[in-house]
């Protein structure tokens, strides 16, 4: 079981696409390093709540003739 909840992912989601590394919240601050930190952890959330796709390379087949 994940110990984020999908709030804390949008919320962080939103943070990242502001360029913001620190938000106050309900009396609770939190402060990130920086937006390498945020990513980082945001990776981590996905995981967490199985929202990771796989990734599937798709390579151009070129046939003569």
């Amino acid at each position: 079981m994940s110990t984020y909840t999908l709030d804390q992912y949008h919320t962080l989601c939103a943070m990242i696409a502001k360029g913001v590394t620190s938000l106050e919240q309900n009396g609770e601050k939190v402060t990130f390093r920086s937006l390498d930190e945020m990513r980082r952890i945001r990776s981590e959330m996905e995981a967490g709540l199985g929202l990771n796709a796989r990734r599937r390379d798709h390579y151009p087949v070129f046939r003569k003739g």
